[in-house]
């Protein structure tokens, strides 16, 4: 079999598919074979193909009649015997090297999709290109993105380079059953790729503009399919409605925004031809799309725009090309419509892995139910400063402090014996933090001062122990919402957590004063619930940790599985506070099933029982253990939350004077069986997990309702 099939469809382009031809035989990459389509040509196209086929046995062509592009790809895929396919236009070129470094990124990452930039070009700067040394631009880049990175990457980051099929190298697995729709005129490529990346495939981009699109007078351009009344609109409304269908309001508006323009431009061509009769029928169009749910989330200036374009004409003329300018910044400027509306505040700058992935599940189901939402950058000394290589952690009185330079000291020496392990650690601990919660680019906010000036109209503050004042030295305004800030409409708590019932009575004062701020309260305890409305005297709901908003198919998707972990059957011990009962049971259950052991520590110190110790990894390597754990065994709340999501054995041990949040989770989904109080319990039993997923839906459902109602 060979690598790879590069498949071109032609029509009529004896002009330039002698030189489209001569790029894909100077590659690099000899093992493929070059399927040339000829869609019914009736120029010298043909004959040019078979005269390079008698010089060279890898190019083949083959002839149908003419029934279109898409057909003319089709027949490619049906005729392809390549592991891989590369797509081709007959008019375009691509460098030398693309097609092997595509395949070589392909096999390196198990990557379905590889891509690249593009660039338009006339045919002499292409035949200059084509010309110079290849060599000189062999270093090169790439990124590596899976699921709904993946999707992030089609819907906005890499829209462009993912609209069009020219210079996509593609797994033939990964295509299956898949055809392009040849009942579209246009955009059918751009949906062959959306349902190739719906499959939540790993894709690869290819940092080099090695695609080279011909600009030239007889391309099918899209002025000339809308003056035959073409609508190139019709593929970007059905993303745009599956997008909506799936709860992606987020991605369902920007390809909203794409038929707006893409129906004005439409109108704009058959008003300059005279075409009367298409003006109609696309006003018709106009109208029905005005009933569309996502319309009505579109800017001011794009409802307006689109109006006049269907009702007054001449005004739109001469409003399109002077106002949208000014009208967009008016908007974005006074109505703060380019932006987020809602700032999350929790604890996403600790290097700690159930902080950090219930930050990503609240942003994400946000996110998903159409909710712009930013993960606020406050981080605090406080916070930040007890994962500094001198850790510094302020505790409150005399003894706290007196405790507080004996850990800075202690820390030091703990992270110069591990200072490899540490460094590690900062860096996954990192890469989740800048890949998945904030931007780099983000402003951080070391003080609550710093968050007068920010943009929110709503803040969701938690989920975590937000509420703990032995974690955050004493209750902080910040986590309140208790800043004055003239945008700030609403702050709603959503499963804030004290890591306890409740707090103690000198902090009961402070407490009353500071939920004050909070307009809808939510905790993560239902055994918190009372203490909460004895102070502040108002309705109080216990809702579940974002963790559980996401499936576990959602977190696959960011997981890494470390090397070991995938060679080896194992059992996961989490260590949150040394526990002796818990090790020692371990222990136990590794000489009753054979089975090593995996303790993960995360800075925490541990008793030594002989374990093989990871104190380098960080959340996206934590999710990766528990994926392919045999059993989890942990004193940590995130550790039984994702036990369950992932339906794994396990059993929770009692943390010292955080218990109450494991204790709920458990109640909720009844597993109290798996609490370990005194001794441990059965981690063998039975499991009926088809009753654990439909009490962790109706929770997530009722949760999901409290935080999107009061939004």
């Amino acid at each position: 079999m060979k690598k790879v099939s590069v498949i071109i469809p032609m029509y009529n382009s004896e002009k330039y598919i002698g030189q489209c031809l001569s790029s894909v035989l100077a590659q690099t990459c000899q093992d493929m074979e070059i399927l040339v389509i000829d869609d019914g040509s009736s120029d010298q196209g043909p004959e040019i193909c078979e005269e390079a086929a008698r010089t060279d046995a890898r190019v083949c062509l083959r002839r149908q009649e003419n029934e279109g592009v898409s057909s003319a790809r089709n027949h490619g895929i049906e005729s392809a015997k390549g592991e891989y396919v590369f797509f081709l236009d007959s008019d375009d070129a691509i460098h030398p090297f693309l097609i092997e470094k595509m395949l070589l990124l392909a096999e390196e990452q198990q990557a379905d999709l590889v891509f690249c930039s593009y660039h338009k070009l006339g045919t002499e700067k292409i035949e200059t290109i084509l010309a110079e040394d290849p060599k000189k631009y062999e270093r090169f880049r790439w990124q590596t993105a899976k699921g709904e990175e993946a999707e992030e990457w089609f819907h906005r980051k890499y829209m462009n380079d993912l609209s069009g099929i020219g210079g996509k190298l593609i797994r033939r697995s990964a295509i299956g059953p898949l055809r392009f729709d040849e009942k579209l005129s246009n955009g059918e490529d751009t949906l062959f790729l959306y349902h190739i990346i719906r499959q939540g495939i790993r894709s690869v981009f290819l940092q080099k503009g090695w695609y080279y699109y011909r600009i030239h007078e007889e391309s099918v351009t899209h002025s000339q399919a809308m003056i035959k009344g073409k609508r190139y609109f019709e593929s970007s409304m059905r993303i745009r409605d599956e997008e909506y269908r799936r709860g992606r309001h987020d991605f369902a508006l920007g390809w909203e925004q794409l038929v707006a323009v893409q129906m004005e431009k439409n109108h704009r061509m058959l008003q300059s031809t005279g075409n009367q009769r298409g003006c109609r029928s696309l006003r018709r169009t106009a109208a029905e799309e005005r009933k569309h749910p996502m319309f009505d989330r579109l800017l001011f200036s794009e409802k307006l725009l689109f109006d006049l374009c269907f009702s007054c004409y001449p005004v739109y003329a001469l409003v399109s090309r002077y106002v949208p300018v000014l009208l967009a910044w008016r908007e974005s400027f006074m109505m703060r419509k380019e932006h987020a509306d809602i700032g999350i505040i929790t604890f996403h700058c600790s290097n700690n892995f159930g902080a950090m992935l219930q930050a990503y599940g609240l942003k994400t189901f946000l996110w998903k139910n159409g909710k712009k939402a930013e993960i606020v950058r406050y981080e605090p000394v406080f916070m930040t400063g007890r994962h500094w290589w001198i850790p510094y952690s302020p505790i409150r009185g005399l003894k706290g402090r007196l405790w507080g330079i004996f850990n800075m000291w202690d820390g030091l020496v703990s992270h110069l014996c591990n200072r490899e392990e540490f460094s590690r650690q900062l860096t996954n601990m990192n890469y989740f933090r800048f890949k998945y919660l904030v931007d780099k680019k983000q402003r951080k906010l070391c003080s609550c001062g710093g968050l007068k000036g920010l943009k929110y109209r709503c803040y969701v503050v938690g989920s975590d122990q937000i509420w703990n004042p032995d974690i955050t030295c004493g209750l902080r305004r910040a986590y309140f919402g208790a800043f004055s800030n003239p945008r700030k409409k609403k702050v709603i708590s959503y499963a804030a957590s004290f890591g306890s019932s409740g707090l103690s009575g000198r902090d009961d004062g402070v407490f009353a004063k500071l939920i004050r701020h909070v307009d809808a309260v939510s905790v993560r305890e239902e055994s918190a619930v009372p203490y909460v409305k004895r102070i502040c005297g108002r309705e109080v709901t216990a809702v579940l940790d974002p963790v559980f908003f996401l499936k576990k198919e959602s977190w696959q998707r960011i997981e890494r599985i470390p090397e070991h972990a995938e060679k080896e059957r194992y059992i996961l011990v989490y260590v949150t506070e040394p526990n002796r009962t818990m090790s020692e049971y371990a222990k136990k259950l590794s000489a009753e099933t054979g089975l090593s052991v995996i303790e993960v520590r995360a800075q925490r110190p541990g008793i030594d029982m002989g374990f093989e110790v990871d104190r380098a990894a960080g959340p996206s390597e934590f999710l990766g253990y528990i994926h392919k754990a045999e059993y989890v065994v942990s004193n940590s709340f995130h550790a039984a939350a994702f036990s369950i999501i992932y339906e794994k054995q396990f059993l929770a041990f009692v943390h010292s004077n955080l218990g109450a949040r494991i204790r709920n989770i458990l109640q909720i989904h009844g597993l109290e069986d798996r609490l370990c109080v005194g001794e441990a319990g059965d981690i063998h039993a039975r499991i009926d997990w088809e009753s654990v997923r439909q009490k962790t839906k109706e929770n997530v459902r009722a949760s999901g309702g409290f935080l999107l109602k009061n939004l």
